[in-house]
């Protein structure tokens, strides 16, 4: 999905300025491995092409083609990259539809918006430290359901990484860095890290290792009604040396 900060929407496009029209050939050895990674039979003298995706509300940022195949990338940067956004409305009836318990679903929706448990009304807007210090049991029973409910978790991940609310194309690839320096993920690389990491120790509402982020907790905020899902591990394996050997 086309980032809507500017320095994603720079980045995005450097990467596309170092592949596009250049021979597999002339590309620098790190490029050299993401690129044989998604065109394994790539040949030196090919010419890359890319373009910016169609959609700019699917998952894909870039369209990268070799001879007459695509593949559809994604590109992340920064810290806690936002990896999704939705209305909440739209979010927890996927959630319903998923057959998660209306107990639950209540409990993110109070997490969302921090009315009272009992009341139900805004008398009172909890912060989102006032929630953890003070409803952390129900917290907890929400991320306990995601932990033994790893059929949902998986739901989620094909949601919000690769396909999208709108149902728009698929992912091939995800890469997170800038043009000099990233790694690539491959759809089984996202299923893993994500379904092997069960993140029981997070602050906050989450699906193994992503998190749960109220779009606005301002009423009169925009984004009030909405929500985002991140994936803040990310940041941390591009510092991570034996990560970067296996995937970058």
């Amino acid at each position: 999905m086309r980032s809507f900060s500017k320095s994603g929407s720079v980045n995005e496009t450097m990467i596309l300025d170092t592949l596009n029209n250049h021979q597999y050939k002339d590309l620098d050895e790190n490029w050299k491995r993401h690129i044989k990674r998604m065109f394994k039979t790539i040949r030196d003298e090919d010419v890359i092409k890319v373009n910016y995706h169609e959609h700019k509300d699917a998952k894909p940022d870039l369209d990268i083609y070799v001879r007459d195949r695509r593949v559809c990338l994604s590109i992340k940067s920064g810290h806690a990259p936002n990896m999704h956004h939705e209305p909440v409305k739209t979010f927890y009836d996927f959630l319903r539809a998923q057959g998660v318990p209306e107990k639950i679903i209540r409990i993110i929706s109070f997490y969302h918006y921090g009315y009272s448990l009992k009341k139900r009304v805004a008398d009172h807007i909890l912060s989102r430290e006032e929630i953890l210090e003070r409803y952390k049991k129900e917290i907890d029973m929400a991320n306990d359901y995601f932990i033994t409910n790893q059929g949902v978790v998986r739901e989620i991940i094909y949601r919000a990484i690769l396909r999208g609310r709108l149902k728009r194309d698929l992912i091939d690839y995800l890469y997170y860095g800038n043009p000099n320096r990233g790694f690539l993920l491959s759809v089984h690389d996202i299923f893993y890290l994500i379904m092997k990491d069960k993140a029981k120790e997070c602050e906050s509402i989450h699906f193994n290792s992503l998190t749960y982020v109220v779009g606005g907790r301002d009423p009169s905020s925009v984004h009030h009604h909405s929500l985002k899902i991140n994936w803040p591990i990310l940041c941390l394996w591009f510092y991570d040396e034996e990560f970067m050997k296996k995937y970058g």
